[in-house]
């Protein structure tokens, strides 16, 4: 799902709370009480390990609640400056570690022996000792060094208020870093102090002292809410007596904001971090005592609106010159889409706003529909909802202002969104997905969307919980929160946390051996017999006795495993899987896609009895609406099911019989492309399949236990093939971007692999993949040249030789096999480009090891394409950066454009660029029109094409301004185009506006004013005449008169044809009476005729009268002649003798290099004061050979 992320921040006070130091002597305590009470201990007393095993549920429990509760304010304050507390809870956590580090090993020793009861009982303990000593490593002495890193320069004091702040900012940026996932082309934060009015007096007097009073006014109250922007209420400002109390308060908020499509996951919270640490106005207020004080973040997938800063979240109610419209400060975020805006916007601009035109996205409209509200005299509870019922669409929203201080107004209406209320011991943390408030807390309040909507409005002066929270309908009727509402998650940070790992992607194929062993855990049993054989065992929340029975009795006699994507795919393999198994049993077994099952074969008229059908749906999260749908349906029609799932108690669990958990249930997946669950889901199907087979009796005792056996083995198996990484990350990093055309084949079980191969690599590398049959691929598309993904470890017999066989064509038809086999497995060395080789395991869990090795390659396959997006990128901000430094500089576009060393940095990278390009490093998927494009616009920016066919590539005159905007704007087509971004879905078909601002032409002067008037534009002048004009009219004092030619009979190739003829349009002053040769032979001829073919300015003496002249060739405005000089205008000139010297030698331009020279060819040491001593008129007017000459004259050679 296309998605963005918010957070918001609502503290409120809370009681005192016992000194932090006996908070950590208890937890100390606790530590020592569970040691004492291992499992080896607890057997050597004869305890009951139910009762207190580790000191049972109560002790473990408490331990967990009493780390958590160290997060809070009062003990973190405590903690955050004091070393010896830090070290006393760094010993804590090292000592709970010690003790997982020994009972894991006793689990896993004994687990094959335990009763069931009892691993889960000890395994869950395990799982809270884990959970605590993360939370004290990762969220609590983990956020003492962010919190220092957001701090500026000033320490902070222990008491002080800011601490609290600080820790907010640092929560709401630690959420929005795990929201981004859901999308991170831009962030914004909104940090909303009220204080009294004293206190803002004083703060404004203290901007005085230290000389920051110049820059906090430079960036209050902008039209445009950008990165480092302040709003402000001064006492006594607001016009709404209703909303705040006049006078005796002020508002400040600061708002921090970036956007940058191309990027990795933190960069954005990392320059909001850097922004917050280095503004010294916002480090002055955090000290501030306030009144109250709210966060609102945001992280966007820009569904509506160009990616720059002015479309960021969050949004102000301000309009253009708008100042005066509404006083007081409103933010807000969406998430969702209004899909009204543009009719709400057209209705407010009827009424004289007008939003500016930098801001395209729905957002805007929020907070300027609540503010018309709001001037209407409605309190800003009733001008929230009144708006919000205005708004269609689906959406998620949340508000602060400081008319309502210390509040914060959250709306959800309709489907695809969501809002959960964290509620925190000493705050309410609104998140837009769960993973986004587990850090700070467990306990959480969900919004209902259905229905006409909910409204919930937190308010800071409340104790918290649900007597903080006020909940409405859309309608405004009231919703009575109860404790039943309150709802608690398993989840803590440490199932969401991306630890050391570049993506989720990665850290999630990494932990796929955990996945499967956590799904093995407890599934298993030695015999009570022999204890040597390995037998299966799942309870009855299961298989149900009923189930059993019917099983046992032949009542069942088919079974269908369904799902979709991924799921499906995993049905597939287990469906092969079972069949192996149960190929003794009077069972049929088949594998569908969900909706395949539902549609065409449930057909709804046909209302067949279903009781002799065992339903097996697998889903990772249990609410995919195919596969829930179709149990539904065969339900009721009598069918049995059970259900493969990791998430607990979701809505699939409700549907079946029986359910088989996956993993330990808190397996979140952050990446978009989903990894491990498609693992523990082969391998649950494999335990379900194996008990099958264990209860019919189709398998004898030896050969379950050896299945079960070689389950076990396979998370070793996986992590040798993870070893294995750096080789499949050159493999990929060397081939993934030379092919076009890409496809994955596999035969017997190894199909699936390809299935779902085909699917991560189209996910991660946004291409459309074929998976086909190893055999069928040689009659199909060899003539693509594609490259081939062989999935063909684990085959044996004579089949592994026809594989080898089927390679060997496919590389004599050119094209690129990568293939996985077993190892030691060489056949397959002359004919692959490279050989992934993984360990050898039976055929029908091949499937496994083989789709392991093609998530890791196609993992770095999608890093090697984004990396040609990543060089581009790089070359845009430079370019940005030099057009931002030769600005600063004083150069314009014009110049810039000519610059020498700009132009080289252009060549340099024009050679980077192709070689790339020889090397197929860069995809395919940039496309031929983009890369065509983004050569000829580096070859006209370096010179060595003439912009006069600038016109004829791109259909725009080839101004400056012209060229750059076409150059930031294939970039972004082509950063977009090969954009990977691995756990989050990349924009399609954005319009990037990134680079462009500061492409403008500031164009005036005495010639220009000339042109203008005579209805010429500046797109009908080449980039160099622009330059010529500019630095000829410095030394110029007046323009005497002008003459306009018009000139025809110029061919295509821009050159005068033999039936050339020139015209006199139009004269001016002196000119007016002085008679034209054109007047009375309009043959193009002459020096006329030199400027037309050379389309060159030229300056100098006219030829019968020697008046001092300037003629200027002017491009024709029509797009089909877009080479054809089609006007002269001849300008009489007089000279600026007065003119600066260094004025001089800029006007003179490349004649100056060629007098130079000249003059040093006749051993004369040349000096730029020559010029002075020459009358302007000749400097000009003669010929660069005649000027030498003169000078050297003058010295005497």
């Amino acid at each position: 799902m296309l998605a963005c992320g918010l957070t918001g921040i609502v503290c409120f006070k809370t009681g005192t709370t016992e000194p932090v130091g006996d908070q950590i002597s208890s937890l100390e305590k606790l530590t020592r009480a569970i040691d004492d009470h291992g499992h080896d201990l607890c057997t050597e007393r004869k305890l009951t390990l139910k009762e207190k095993y580790l000191g049972g549920d109560v002790a473990v429990g408490e331990l967990v609640d009493r780390g958590r509760r160290l997060n809070n304010i009062d003990p973190f304050a405590g903690i955050f400056s004091d070393k010896t507390l830090q070290a006393r809870l760094a010993d804590v956590s090292s000592e709970i570690k010690r003790i997982i580090e020994a009972e894991t090993a006793v689990f896993y020793r004994l687990i094959g022996r335990l009763p069931a009861d009892t691993a889960d009982i000890m395994s869950g303990r395990i799982e809270k000792l884990k959970d605590t000593a993360w939370g004290i490593d990762r969220e609590l002495i983990g956020n003492i060094d962010k919190i220092n890193g957001l701090k500026g320069f000033e320490p902070a004091p222990v008491n002080s208020p800011a601490l609290s702040v600080f820790k907010q900012i640092n929560a709401a940026l630690n959420s929005i870093d795990r929201l981004e996932v859901r999308g991170r082309d831009s962030a914004g934060i909104s940090l909303l102090f009220v204080i009294d009015a004293g206190v803002y007096a004083n703060f404004i007097k203290g901007l005085n002292q230290s000389g920051l009073a110049e820059t906090f006014q430079q960036r209050l109250n902008p039209d445009i809410l950008k990165n480092r922007s302040i709003r402000s209420r001064e006492p006594g400002e607001s016009k709404d007596s209703k909303n705040s109390e006049k006078g005796k308060t002020a508002a400040i908020c600061f708002t921090y904001k970036v956007a940058e499509e191309i990027g990795r996951l933190g960069d954005n919270t990392a320059f909001i971090r850097q922004q917050i640490r280095t503004d010294p106005v916002l480090q002055r207020v955090l000290f501030l005592p306030r009144l109250f004080h709210t966060t609102l973040i945001h992280t966007r997938w820009a569904s509506v609106g160009d990616i720059n800063e002015a479309n960021c979240h969050p949004m102000d109610h301000m309009g253009v010159n708008a100042a005066a419209e509404t006083a007081g400060i409103i933010h807000a975020c969406l998430n969702g889409d209004i899909d009204n805006f543009r009719e709400l916007k057209k209705d407010h601009e009827a009424s004289g706003f007008s939003i500016p035109e930098e801001i395209s996205t729905d957002t805007k409209i929020i907070p300027v529909h609540v503010a018309s509200y709001i001037r209407k005299g409605l309190a800003v509870e009733e001008a929230f909802r009144m708006a919000v019922n205005d708004f269609e669409g689906s959406h998620a929203i949340a508000l602060h202002t400081d008319l309502a201080p210390g509040k914060m107004f959250l709306a959800l209406r309709g489907s695809g969104q969501a809002i959960f209320v964290g509620l925190a011991d000493d705050f309410y943390m609104p998140t837009s997905e769960l993973y986004g408030l587990v850090e700070e807390t467990q306990a959480y309040l969900k919004m209902d969307g259905g229905g006409s909507g909910q409204i919930f409005i937190l308010d800071q002066s409340s104790a918290g919980g649900l007597e903080g929270i006020r909940a409405l309908s859309y309608d405004g009727t009231p919703i009575a929160l109860s404790e039943a509402d309150r709802r608690q998650t398993p989840l803590t940070s440490r199932d969401i946390d991306r630890q050391d790992f570049d993506h989720y992607f990665l850290k999630e194929i990494s932990e796929s051996p955990f996945s499967v062993r956590k799904t093995l855990e407890n599934r298993w049993k030695l015999d009570s017999e022999t204890h040597q054989r390995y037998v299966v065992s799942l309870d009855q929340t299961t298989v149900p006795p009923a189930l059993q029975t019917a099983l046992n009795s032949g009542a069942v006699r088919r079974v269908i495993l369904i799902g979709q994507g991924t799921a499906g795919v995993a049905a597939q393999t287990c469906a092969d899987i079972m069949r192996h198994h149960l190929k003794t049993a009077a069972m049929e077994i088949t594998a569908m896609k969900s909706s395949e099952f539902s549609g065409f074969i449930l057909n709804q008229e046909d209302n067949a009895a279903l009781d002799d059908l065992l339903l097996i749906p697998i889903s990772q999260s249990g609410t995919t609406a195919d596969t829930n749908k179709t149990v539904d349906m065969a339900r009721q029609r009598g069918a049995w099911a059970i259900a493969i799932v990791n998430r607990r108690d979701s809505d699939l669990t409700f549907k079946t019989h029986g359910v088989l958990y996956t993993s330990s249930g808190r397996d979140i997946e952050m990446s978009v492309a989903s990894t491990k669950a498609f693992y523990s889901q082969i391998i649950a199907g494999t335990l379900l399949s194996l008990y099958l087979a264990q209860l019919l009796g189709c398998r004898n005792d030896a050969f379950i236990s050896h299945e079960i056996k070689q389950m076990n083995e396979l998370p070793g198996h996986m992590e040798t093939v993870l070893a294995a990484k750096d080789f499949i990350r050159s493999s990929a990093m060397r081939h993934a971007t030379s092919r076009d055309y890409w496809a994955v084949v596999g035969s017997g079980a190894n199909k699936t692999a390809a299935d779902e191969i085909r699917i991560k690599l189209s996910e991660l590398c946004y291409k459309t993949i074929s998976s086909d049959f190893v055999e069928d691929k040689k009659h199909i598309d060899l003539s693509s040249e594609p490259l081939i993904v062989v999935c063909a470890a684990g085959t044996r017999g004579a089949v592994i030789g026809d594989i080898v066989k089927d390679t060997a064509i496919f590389h004599s038809h050119k094209a690129l096999p990568i293939v996985i086999a077993d190892e030691h497995e060489d056949r397959f060395a002359p004919y692959a480009a490279d050989v992934i080789h993984v360990p050898a395991v039976d055929a029908h869990f091949a499937p496994i090891l083989n789709t392991l090795a093609g998530h890791i390659w196609g993992y770095f396959a999608a890093l090697a394409i984004n990396e040609g997006s990543r060089f581009l990128y790089d070359f845009r901000t430079d370019i940005q950066q030099t057009l931002q430094s030769l600005s600063e500089k004083g150069q314009d576009i014009f110049e810039i454009a000519l610059e020498n060393s700009f132009r080289e940095k252009i060549l340099r990278f024009y050679r980077e660029f192709k070689k790339r390009q020889d090397e197929h490093r860069l995809a395919s998927a940039m496309g031929a029109k983009t890369a065509t494009d983004l050569i000829l616009l580096l070859k006209y920016l370096s010179g060595r094409l003439p912009l006069a066919d600038f016109e004829l590539d791109f259909g725009i005159k080839g101004t400056a301004v012209n060229i750059f905007k076409k150059l930031f704007e294939v970039l972004g087509e082509a950063i977009n185009a090969l954009a990977r971004p691995i756990d989050a879905i990349k924009h399609q078909a954005k319009t990037v506006t990134v680079g462009t601002s500061r492409i403008e032409a500031k164009i005036e002067g005495m010639i220009f004013d000339i042109l203008a008037g005579a209805g010429f534009t500046l797109a009908q002048l080449t980039l160099a005449n622009v330059m010529v004009i500019r630095n000829l009219q410095n030394i110029i004092s007046e323009i005497k008169g002008t003459t306009l030619y018009r000139v025809t009979g110029i061919n295509l190739l821009g050159e005068p044809t033999q039936d050339a003829a020139i015209e006199v349009m139009a004269k001016t002053g002196t000119s007016a009476v002085i008679s034209s040769r054109a007047e009375k032979d309009r043959r193009l001829a002459g020096s006329k005729r030199i400027i037309v073919s050379r389309g060159n300015v030229y300056i100098g003496m006219g030829r019968k009268d020697g008046r001092s002249i300037v003629v200027i060739p002017v491009i024709s405005s029509d797009a089909a002649r877009p080479n054809t000089i089609e006007y002269l205008m001849l300008i009489e000139i007089a000279f600026n003798d007065q003119a600066a010297l260094d004025v001089k030698v800029k006007a003179l331009g490349g004649k100056y290099e060629h007098i130079k020279n000249l003059v040093q060819e006749t051993h004369v040491a040349w000096n730029d004061a020559y010029l002075d001593q020459i009358d302007m008129k000749e400097l000009f007017g003669l010929s660069a050979e005649k000027l030498a000459e003169k000078i050297a004259a003058m010295v005497g050679v």
